[in-house]
């Protein structure tokens, strides 16, 4: 062969130029451009569209900021709500009218979250809560106070406030439950705005009830320093002692002028009793008692040791001149039971 050949590059992957000389014929091959790396086209890429990716962040940002402010922390706050408890301190139910009553109350808010809100005052339904049920209908409504919980426990003061009785059944029952039962669980019910911090306004739903110590049917109940008086006028006192009340619980309950029916199973009804002005405190009470009793119905029912054993069952609750019902059915419904020793108040009488 008579031509030569002449590479001024090697090949075309490196992008050489190729030069080959022959027979008369020069053929030059087009260099060809090295790939770019990824990297090369991505710098590329962000470099023209900048703009576009910080429209994107920004926007991705505010989704997920939106989604936090107005979807997460509204359940959040919920949670937190839901998780806290109440314990009362004091609890005072005073003034009572046939249809109103002044409540007032003091109690621990325990809350197990590290947030700190504030909730607005609020109306909140008061419901009696049965083997873990709420009532259909609420007995009372209270105005909450505004509320700053604290990690992991604050107190939170009701004032004194007349309160209309929204249903006298449910009170009725309620009252029943505390004078009869060891314990009485209520439930707090209602809407409320929360506020945190620099955070929107969000609005909450309150439900909590409260398990605590209720009179556990005046058990301890017990009457000393009784003397009779047989030269009493027919139809007034003829005895007089002190009636010893234990209170467990936080309650104060003002209850006026309270009557007892006297009985025995051998007789019927023997007497009445009277409390005047009887306001059970927490702790131990005591009251003076009146008394007016049949004494021959009395001897009559004796055991052979001289004792007689009395029924007692409330039948009248009077506070300034007003019948209270809800007391009266509650006192009805709780019998106590006396050892009355007649010699020893035969004796005491002298």
């Amino acid at each position: 062969m008579s031509g030569t050949l002449d590479k001024s590059a090697s090949n075309e992957g490196n992008g050489y130029s190729e030069k080959i000389e022959g027979q008369g014929q020069q053929i030059e091959q087009t260099p060809i451009a090295p790939r770019s790396s990824f990297l090369a086209i991505a710098k590329r890429h962000f470099k023209r569209f900048w703009w576009a990716h910080l429209i994107f962040f920004c926007a991705s940002v505010l989704i997920i900021a939106l989604c936090l402010v107005y979807v997460a922390m509204p359940k959040i706050a919920q949670r937190g709500v839901n998780r806290s408890s109440t314990t009362f301190t004091d609890l005072n139910f005073l003034d009572p009218t046939a249809n109103t009553i002044v409540l007032s109350q003091d109690a621990i808010l325990h809350s197990p979250s590290m947030y700190t809100p504030t909730l607005d005052p609020f109306s909140a339904a008061l419901y009696l809560v049965t083997n873990g049920t709420y009532a259909a209908t609420p007995m009372l409504s209270i105005m909450m106070p505004k509320i700053h919980a604290l990690h992991p426990k604050s107190i939170v003061h009701t004032p004194p406030q007349t309160l209309n009785i929204s249903d006298m059944d449910q009170l009725t029952d309620y009252c029943i439950q505390v004078l009869t039962q060891e314990n009485v669980t209520t439930a707090l019910v209602g809407k409320t705005k929360l506020h945190e911090g620099k955070l929107p306004v969000i609005t909450v739903k309150y439900n909590s009830s409260t398990t605590y110590k209720s009179l556990n049917g005046l058990a301890g109940f017990n009457v000393t320093d009784l003397k009779l008086n047989l030269s009493a006028p027919a139809g007034q006192p003829n005895l007089v002692g002190k009636a010893f009340i234990p209170n467990p619980s936080v309650m104060t309950i003002a209850m006026g002028n309270v009557t007892l029916n006297l009985s025995t199973d051998q007789a019927g009804i023997v007497g009445n009793s009277t409390i005047h002005e009887m306001t059970l405190v927490p702790g131990n009470n005591t009251f003076s008692m009146t008394s007016i009793i049949d004494a021959g119905k009395v001897t009559s029912s004796m055991n052979k040791s001289g004792i007689v054993t009395l029924k007692i069952i409330g039948t009248s609750s009077v506070y300034n001149g007003q019948h209270l019902p809800y007391y009266e059915k509650a006192l009805a419904s709780n019998v106590l039971t006396l050892d009355l020793n007649v010699a020893a108040v035969l004796a005491n009488s002298q």
